[in-house]
């Protein structure tokens, strides 16, 4: 008797899963349904992508050895050939390193009432 009730609850539970969207669309907003702001369905929903679609076999077969030796001797002849036209630049500057500046000596005040460089009395 439970295994008939338990079946016939997840049969239910079930299609009323199903219906889930439609009825979300139909509660109003102040009961938990979607604002109103919300765009409308579209009547026609998207199809899926074909995930497990092969692509067409390519129709360029890979290079043979003649071919793979003609377009790397044209690569190195353009690789000499912008070296060759490219200006010679200069060995880039040396960067110069900034030398300390010369350590300042600090002047302890004379008196504790002295008034400091800063225009203030020390504090105690």
């Amino acid at each position: 008797m439970t295994g008939l009730l338990t079946a016939s609850l997840l049969a239910a539970a079930t299609a009323l899963a199903g219906c889930t969207t439609h009825i979300a669309d139909s509660v109003p907003p102040a009961v938990g349904g979607l604002p109103e702001s919300v765009p409308a369905r579209p009547a026609n929903p998207g199809e899926f992508p074909a995930v497990h679609d092969r692509p067409p076999a390519r129709a360029d077969a890979p290079l043979n050895e003649a071919e793979r030796k003609k377009l790397k001797d044209d690569l190195i002849a353009a690789r000499d050939r912008t070296t060759r036209l490219a200006p010679k630049s200069e060995e880039p500057a040396k960067k110069k390193v900034a030398e300390p500046a010369a350590k300042k000596k600090k002047t302890e005040p004379a008196a504790t009432g002295s008034i400091s460089a800063a225009g203030s009395p020390p504090n105690p």
